[in-house]
């Protein structure tokens, strides 16, 4: 990190800036839009008290499972993942726009455990320690954050 602080002075303020706007794309990219994501469909196991009847008739009873699922709602996340930069801030996105077999978006039923179909879905809050501040720097999450900046101010 030689030039960019000396004594009491900030320098290459671009390059500061580039190196935390890298930190950050790197850590949604690998941290949160791979191993984070991967987590909460995959390995994380929610309690759900409801019975799903599958169009082939498949009944998964009620109890503990993954969100994953037909992996719908996982690939419309992973897929429209985008970083965006302003002039000051870099953001990171996804768009959670998987639909049902009737067309419609699913996202928030599965998220916020709303009324669907005379069904009372158990919210299963995925998005949360990222949107949330109290939990997120409370996470892994920022941790790996933080990680990544250290890291990428230290090169």
């Amino acid at each position: 990190m030689a030039g960019i602080i000396v004594g009491a002075k900030i320098l290459g303020i671009k390059l500061l800036e580039a190196k935390l706007q890298g930190a950050f794309k790197e850590w949604a990219k690998e941290d949160v839009n791979g191993d984070y994501w991967d987590k909460q469909f995959g390995s994380k196991i929610w309690d759900y008290p409801g019975t799903t009847i599958r169009k082939n008739t498949e009944t998964i009873a009620p109890g503990k499972r993954d969100i994953y699922d037909l992996g719908k709602l996982y690939e419309s996340g992973i897929e429209s993942f985008k970083t965006t930069n302003s002039d000051n801030s870099v953001t990171a996105s996804w768009d959670w726009d998987a639909k049902n077999s009737t067309g419609n978006l699913y996202a928030y039923y599965v998220h916020e455990g709303a009324e669907k179909a005379g069904n009372n879905l158990v919210p299963r809050k995925w998005t949360d320690a990222l949107v949330v501040p109290s939990l997120f720097a409370k996470s892994d999450l920022s941790e790996l954050l933080k990680k990544r900046i250290t890291i990428a101010l230290s090169r």
